[in-house]
């Protein structure tokens, strides 16, 4: 009797861990999973779109210009077939100087390129997601005479900071390298603020790199013991160059994916 009592007993205990790892295996099924980031399909606008002339360079000698220009590149530099294309082109210009132009599949209409083209012929870059554009024609040469860089204030308060703003059209990659010709006057810091040492005056000297153009801006800057105006003068702390990877020598990197715009003008 002894005995029986035991095997009941055990076959309890058996369907008891049966039941407990069958109710896991049904939680473990009904969990929440992680949800997948989903993917995003540039789909060609023309699709769904009553008036795109409204939008967009359809015909003319600029369409005609723009796409047998970027028709015309490798394959390997645009990473397109130009066998099934369609481009669109922004009729607004990126910093006054660029053609936004995308190309798309002609038959499933998913986005295959997304370039920006100089409206002088002088150079292509190719846009990406997440990395910096690509000049895949020309060079930057005229370009680099659209940038500009600003110093703000040009009067700057002892234990305030300047600071250095660097604008190029659609806000493309480039490198710098800043300098004070007077290091007693004022210094650069590790993010290129304009750090005040003492009143006086220097230049501030700044070198910029687009491609392999090269162009140097040179102003004029004060230190003063207090500003004219402190709530005007006084930049934001959180305002700086944006600096991106040093390469050596002084110079940095700013890297640029893709810029849709004027560099914050």
């Amino acid at each position: 009797m002894k005995s029986a009592y035991v095997y009941i007993f055990s076959a309890f205990l058996c369907l008891g861990s049966i039941l407990a790892v069958s109710a896991e295996d049904a939680a473990a099924d009904h969990a929440v999973q992680p949800k997948q980031a989903d993917t995003i399909t540039m789909t060609d606008p023309f699709v769904h779109m009553k008036n795109p002339d409204k939008y967009y360079i359809t015909k003319g000698s600029t369409y005609t210009n723009v796409t047998e220009l970027l028709a015309s590149l490798p394959e390997e530099a645009t990473g397109l077939n130009q066998d099934h294309v369609s481009f669109r082109i922004d009729k607004q210009l990126i910093g006054e100087y660029f053609y936004h132009v995308k190309a798309y599949d002609s038959e499933s209409h998913v986005m295959k390129g997304n370039y920006f083209v100089a409206k002088d012929d002088s150079c292509v870059w190719r846009l990406q997601d997440n990395t910096a554009a690509v000049l895949i024609y020309g060079n930057a040469e005229k370009l680099i005479q659209k940038a500009e860089v600003v110093i703000y204030p040009e009067r700057i308060p002892l234990g305030s900071y300047g600071i250095v703003r660097v604008h190029v059209p659609g806000m493309l990659p480039y490198d710098i390298k800043v300098s004070s010709l007077n290091s007693s006057v004022a210094k650069l810091s590790d993010k290129m603020n304009i750090i005040p040492i003492a009143a006086g005056k220097t230049d501030i000297v700044v070198d910029l790199k687009i491609g392999t153009a090269m162009r140097t801006f040179t102003t004029a800057v004060s230190i003063v013991d207090t500003a004219d105006k402190p709530e005007k003068n006084r930049p934001s702390p959180q305002t700086t160059i944006g600096i991106g990877i040093g390469w050596g020598s002084g110079w940095y990197h700013h890297g640029g994916g893709i810029g849709i715009g004027w560099g914050g003008w």
